[in-house]
Formats: structure tokens, C-alpha cells, sequence
């Protein structure tokens, strides 16, 4: 898990971002580097173990997830949503060359 770090130093002042990306695509993201170049909070967890992910600090938090596979989209949907997060949009993304086609995709409002 990269670009969580950052999610986590704001949590410990007592502050918590709009809402944060969880990226699950199969390339690192560019955007885990978001506290430098202040850009919305984004999470890479590509070629992780869902289950063994630590997502606290989601608590209460907006999530948007993206995976490239119809599984983890489901996994890490349900992840977020039992880590504490508020509200949960997740899909799979198929990716056909520079084309991306919307797949599964479900919303979770606690």
C-alpha cells in the first residue's frame, strides 16, 4: 500500500480529506505522491493481499475505489466498508488500450 501515509498524519491533527482514492489498477499510480504535489488523497494497493490491508484510517472517510478486476473491486468495497468508512462507490474498470469500460460497480452509504 502506497500514499497512505500522508491520509495518516492528517488523521493524527485531528483532520480527515474530502475523499480519498483507492487506486487497484495494474500500474503504480502517480498519484500516491499527492501530499507533495496537493492532489486528492490517493491510496495505490495494487499487488496487495486485500485481506491483510490496514484501512483504519478510512474511518468516517468518503471512498472512491477502481480496480481492474470485478474481485478486489468487491473485496476492497467491502474492506472500506468494514474498516469504518461513510460512504463506499466502487468499480471495475476494464481497460481496452486507452479506452476504460465501467464493469461491476456498487455504493454503500452507512
Amino acid at each position: 500500500m502506497k500514499g497512505h501515509e500522508g491520509i495518516i498524519k492528517l488523521r493524527l491533527a485531528g483532520k480527515a480529506p474530502e475523499l480519498v482514492l483507492l487506486d487497484d489498477l495494474p500500474f503504480p499510480s502517480p498519484m500516491v505522491d499527492w501530499d507533495v504535489y496537493d492532489c486528492m488523497p490517493t491510496v495505490c494497493v495494487h499487488g496487495d493481499t486485500i485481506e491483510g490491508l490496514d484501512l483504519r484510517f478510512l474511518v468516517g472517510c468518503k471512498v472512491s475505489v477502481t480496480s481492474h478486476t470485478e474481485d478486489r473491486a468487491k473485496r476492497l468495497f467491502n474492506a472500506c466498508k468494514e474498516a469504518g468508512a461513510k460512504w463506499v462507490a466502487a468499480s471495475h474498470t476494464e481497460l481496452h488500450g486507452e479506452m476504460a469500460k465501467t464493469g461491476w460497480m456498487d455504493f454503500y452509504n452507512a
